[in-house]
C-alpha cells in the first residue's frame, strides 16, 4: 500500500548530521510516510548509520549507489524510487519541526492549485543552535499568471524553503527534475511555478544548518564536482547552463504558458545588471579563465568598496 508522503534523503558522507536528520523525520506527528535514502557511495559511516535506522523502522528504505552519481542524479533517484501522493526532498544536515508533514499535507489537501507547501526557514549552526538567519518569505502568488510565477524564480530568487517543501507528486513528475549543474534547483522551482502556486505554511519550520562543508560554502569548481563527478574545468558556467535549462522548460510547458510570454519574462529577468555581469564573465572564462578571475576579483573589490562607503 502506497504511503501518503514520500521523503527522499540523498546523502554523501553525511555521518556528522544524518542521524539527527533521520530522527527528526521519525519524530513527526504524521506517520503515513516512507523514507527513501539514496547514498552516493559514501566512504564514511553513513551506510552503517542508515542501515541501523532501516533495520529498526520498516518505513525506511536504504539504497546505496555503486558509484557517486553526482548530487543532481542522486536527488532524482530518490524521487524515482518513491510512490507517495506527496514528495519532499530532505537534506542530510537539516531538521524539521514535529508538525511539518501534518501541516504541509493539510495545505496541499485543501488547496488544489498549490504544487508546493513550503515552511518557514530558520537557520541553525553546526551544533543545532538557532542563528539570527531566517529566509525571507515568498510573495503571495494568488492571481499571478504562470509566466509571472516563472519569472519570479527563473533568475533572481532562491528559496531553500521551497526546494525542501512538500511537493505535489503529479506536478513534480512533469518536470525535468535536477540537472547536473549547480543551481538547477532554482530552475526546478521556476518549472514548478509554471505548474501552480507555492503556499507558505508558517507554523511548519525547516531548521537549515550552516557548516563549512555544505555545498553553498564551496568554491564554484568544487560545487561543479559535487554536482557532477565527471565535470572538469575552472569555468562551471552555472548561470549559462541555468539559462539554457530555463529556455527548455519554457518550451516544454508552452501549453501551460505561451512560449513568447515565458521567454519575455525570462529576458526581463536576465536584464538585471548583476546577472549580465556574471554572464559576460562566464563567456570570457571560456577563452581565458585567468582574465575571468582577474575581472571577477576587480568586480568584487569594487562592490566591497561601494558597500563600505555607503555604510
Amino acid at each position: 500500500m502506497s504511503a501518503c508522503v514520500s521523503l527522499g534523503l540523498p546523502v554523501y558522507n553525511g555521518e556528522n548530521f544524518i542521524a539527527e536528520a533521520i530522527q527528526s523525520l521519525l519524530d513527526q506527528d504524521f506517520e503515513d510516510f516512507e523514507l527513501i535514502i539514496t547514498d552516493n557511495a559514501s566512504t564514511d559511516r553513513t551506510a552503517e548509520i542508515c542501515c541501523a535506522f532501516a533495520a529498526s523502522d520498516c518505513r525506511i528504505r536504504y539504497f546505496p549507489n555503486g558509484r557517486n552519481l553526482g548530487a543532481g542524479p542522486n536527488f532524482n533517484r530518490a524521487f524515482e524510487l518513491s510512490c507517495g501522493t506527496y514528495f519532499k526532498w530532505c537534506a542530510h544536515d537539516d531538521l524539521i519541526s514535529r508538525n511539518f508533514l501534518k501541516e504541509a499535507v493539510r495545505v496541499l489537501d485543501e488547496k488544489a492549485s498549490a504544487v508546493i507547501a513550503y515552511p518557514t526557514l530558520q537557520g541553525i549552526d553546526r551544533h543545532g543552535a538557532l542563528t539570527p538567519y531566517r529566509e525571507g518569505g515568498l510573495p503571495d502568488m494568488g492571481g499571478w499568471s504562470p509566466a509571472t510565477r516563472f519569472r519570479t524564480f527563473a533568475m533572481e530568487l532562491g528559496c531553500d524553503a521551497a526546494v525542501f517543501g512538500l511537493c505535489r507528486r503529479g506536478a513534480l513528475a512533469l518536470t525535468s527534475l535536477h540537472e547536473s549543474y549547480y543551481g538547477s534547483d532554482r530552475a526546478l522551482l521556476a518549472e514548478m511555478a509554471l505548474l501552480g502556486e507555492f503556499v507558505h505554511v508558517p507554523n511548519a519550520v525547516l531548521y537549515n544548518r550552516d557548516h563549512p562543508t555544505r555545498s553553498v560554502n564551496l568554491h564554484s569548481t568544487e560545487r561543479l564536482s559535487w554536482q557532477n563527478q565527471e565535470a572538469s574545468g575552472a569555468n562551471s558556467l552555472e548561470l549559462s547552463r541555468r539559462l539554457r535549462h530555463l529556455a527548455v522548460i519554457a518550451y516544454r510547458h508552452r501549453h501551460q504558458s505561451p512560449l513568447h510570454h515565458s521567454l519575455c519574462q525570462l529576458l526581463l529577468g536576465v536584464m538585471n545588471p548583476h546577472l549580465l555581469g556574471r554572464l559576460i564573465l562566464e563567456g570570457i572564462g571560456i577563452f581565458s579563465p585567468t582574465l575571468r578571475g582577474k575581472l571577477r576579483r576587480v568586480g568584487l573589490r569594487a562592490l566591497k568598496s561601494t558597500h563600505d562607503s555607503s555604510s
